[in-house]
């Protein structure tokens, strides 16, 4: 990348000091006067204050025009957020003796667009675009014609091949901007799942990553979800270390007090604590209505040119991450004074319940593919009622090896929801996995599987020259993937391979993992499929991918870049692939499955047919805590506040010291919701501190409910 690519969809940008020059008055070659309808520049302000790289496209003009164009793009720079007309003053001064020079109609561009002068804006960018023939300005014409009050031209701008084909940080400034249109045309469901195909691991920091989660929140406060944009203005407020938002001030809004973002409590909040009288129990509250949300006027907080950002020459890809995200429904805890506490568990108030449309549209989407049986509709009230797709995992959900997992067919099949089968698997190809599917009494065809295969060799594409050679470790599926994004594949490092990519196989051994370990050692990329460390089967739990990935990682000390769950790129494709405004993750894992959903900020579904346990859910912490719990996935059809994680009417939980006791409110108790009601008092009571989880034990107040607990598998004793 030459200096010109680099500096490209930046502001100029000062120098960090000045040379040396006379006292004397410089001569009319290297300071000429300005015109008479151009802004005073300042004596102090030089050319050579201007960024280097920017400079240099101004060789092309003479050397008086070159100076006195400079001095006005550095007024532009300091100007531009302090007072945007005089920016834009000047940089129209620029433009007038500079009108074949890129940079200089990007910065008029810029200017326009700070100005909020968008047809200006609009003109001058795409001077810029036919001079210099970059992209990267994309996004703030786009945005410009939301300005004019064109949103579906920003649209457009946004589905176009160069609006798809953006990377980095412009990528997921187009994905913002395409979002605030859908919220401009009332749309704010279609804005949720525009956004969602950015990674939204709450982890992340940043001015773009502040900027994506505000976005997301503001969807979200639009379509109604006003515990769930809490929680994203949050995650705004955290990640925005620059500023660059108002999110602080939204949440504050919302919450209706200062938001407590280090986890340390106000002064105030210390005072109210210290002159509370002391309490016999711990008390899971329900959280407080949020105020009715009001829909912005637009999704981007304070929008600052793109061009002030520096651009990623690559795709950021996003790693598995252990993520903090904020609970959605905050517990309110008080402290403990006696050794032995209840956990009060009222009744949960009604959720309102979302409509989805039958046939939700996400233009430019994939068509989802739909079943030609008679349409059943989901149970009112039912568990999957407020869903319109399913992303379900296969091995450990749908089936274990050679065999079907109970009711998952017939559940399927009942329902008659677009489904979809989203596979950290990446040993087979998507037609003998529909194959397989289809086998086992389940309706599935190749455009329902979405593989991490699929997900690495995308990564791969991007970034990799067409062309390139990859070392592949893994099934002829995963070679086959590779070689149609039109990269070329190895099994040898002598071919000294631009990458590898690593997928499960089970003749993956000694002679495979070396020639891996000496091409990453020799600077080649690393990309994994999935990480996780064992495979379900009929015979039990088998070495998985993860394990493999990691013998790698011991040998060379790198780690790789994954596609598959937990990370958000196998997530984000199939959200693509679904085209649904409101779809709902079902899996077995808890660490890649359940945390995969919230890394894309979408409800999900443990079904404890597979690896994680009833156990392993009480001690989930947050990153891996999902929405709902059940036995298997019959559970879809039950009551949603039977599978939902919330406190519930029915149970009853104590807490003394570390052990927990739970009881049923009556003989008409429903047993299938005692688990989603102990893990929310469960994970109240250690959020709050009040458990070691380590030490937990849990009993039952009487011989069923023990006798259920045991058949869970639930530690009642130690």
């Amino acid at each position: 990348m030459n200096d010109r690519d680099r500096n490209r969809g930046r502001r100029p940008e000062r120098s960090s000091g000045r040379p040396q020059r006379s006292s004397g008055r410089p001569e009319r070659t290297s300071r000429p006067e300005p015109r008479a309808d151009e802004p005073q520049l300042p004596v102090d302000v030089a050319a050579s204050d201007l960024d280097g790289a920017v400079r240099r496209d101004l060789l092309t003009l003479d050397k008086a025009t070159a100076e006195i164009v400079a001095r006005h793009l550095v007024m532009v720079t300091q100007l531009l957020d302090e007072d945007p007309m005089l920016a834009l003053a000047h940089a129209r001064a620029a433009r007038r003796r500079a009108t074949r020079v890129g940079v200089v109609r990007e910065t008029a561009g810029i200017a326009a667009y700070s100005a909020g002068e968008w047809q200006e804006a609009i003109s001058e960018l795409r001077a810029a675009r036919r001079i210099t023939g970059s992209a990267a300005l994309l996004p703030l014409i786009a945005d410009a014609e939301r300005g004019l009050g064109r949103p579906d031209r920003a649209i457009e701008i946004a589905r176009s091949d160069e609006g798809r084909q953006l990377a980095g940080e412009e990528a997921t400034e187009m994905r913002i901007v395409e979002a605030g249109a859908r919220m401009d045309l009332g749309e704010p469901q279609k804005a949720i799942v525009t956004l969602q195909r950015e990674d939204l691991s709450p982890a992340r920091t940043g001015t773009t990553a502040a900027r994506l989660f505000y976005a997301y929140a503001a969807a979200l406060e639009a379509a109604g979800r006003a515990d769930d944009a809490l929680t994203w203005f949050m995650n705004a407020a955290s990640a925005d270390v620059e500023d660059a938002t108002d999110a602080e001030f939204r949440l504050m809004e919302l919450s209706g007090g200062t938001p407590d973002l280090d986890g340390v409590e106000s002064d105030a909040a210390d005072e109210d604590v210290a002159a509370a009288p002391a309490a016999d129990s711990v008390v899971a509250e329900p959280a407080p209505a949020s105020p009715e949300p009001q829909t912005p006027a637009r999704v981007v907080a304070e929008p600052e040119p793109a061009v002030a950002e520096p651009v990623a020459a690559e795709p950021v890809v996003s790693e598995p991450v252990v993520t903090k995200p904020v609970a959605a429904e905050p517990v309110e805890t008080k402290p403990v004074a006696a050794e032995t506490a209840d956990v009060v568990v009222p009744e949960p108030a009604a959720e309102p319940v979302r409509e989805v449309a039958a046939e939700p549209v996400v233009e430019a989407a994939p068509e989802p593919v739909r079943s030609t049986r008679k349409s059943r509709r989901p149970p009112s009230g039912s568990l999957v009622a407020g869903y319109d797709a399913l992303l379900l995992d296969l091995d450990g959900t749908v089936f274990a090896g050679h065999s079907p997992v109970p009711n998952a067919a017939e559940t399927l099949e009942r329902l008659d929801l677009p489904t979809f089968f989203v596979t950290n698997n990446a040993s087979r190809r998507p037609d003998a996995v529909a194959e397989h599917l289809t086998e086992l009494g389940f309706t599935a065809t190749p455009e329902q599987v979405v593989t991490s295969a699929q997900s690495g060799a995308r990564l791969l594409a991007e970034h990799l020259e067409p062309g390139s050679r990859a070392l592949v470790l893994g099934s002829e599926g995963l070679v086959q993937e590779v070689r149609e994004v039109g990269i070329a594949v190895t099994r040898s490092a002598d071919d000294r391979p631009a990458a590898v990519i690593q997928g499960y196989s089970p003749d993956t051994g000694w002679a495979e993992l070396s020639e891996a370990a000496l091409a990453i050692r020799a600077g080649a990329l690393w990309i994994a499929t999935n990480v996780d460390a064992t495979l379900p089967s009929e015979r039990g739990l088998l070495v998985g991918n993860g394990s493999l990935v990691a013998a790698v990682a011991n040998a060379t000390g790198q780690e790789p870049l994954v596609a598959g769950k937990p990370a958000a790129p196998l997530m984000a494709d199939a959200i693509a692939r679904s085209g649904a405004d409101a779809p709902l993750v079902i899996g077995d894992r808890l660490d890649t499955d359940i945390q995969g959903a919230h890394a894309v900020g979408l409800d999900s579904l443990l079904v404890l047919t597979g690896v994680s346990t009833a156990s392993d859910l009480l001690n989930a912490p947050p990153e891996q805590r999902p929405t709902f719990v059940t036995a298997d996935l019959a559970g879809l059809l039950t009551p949603v506040e039977c599978a939902r994680i919330a406190p519930n009417a029915d149970w009853a939980v104590r807490a003394e010291k570390n052990t927990i006791t739970i009881e049923s409110a009556g003989p008409k108790a429903d047993p299938t919701s005692m688990l989603p009601a102990l893990a929310a008092a469960v994970w109240a009571l250690a959020d709050a501190g009040a458990v070691d989880l380590t030490e937990l034990i849990v009993v039952g107040s009487d011989e069923s409910t023990g006798a259920a607990l045991t058949a869970l598998g639930v530690v009642s004793e130690r």
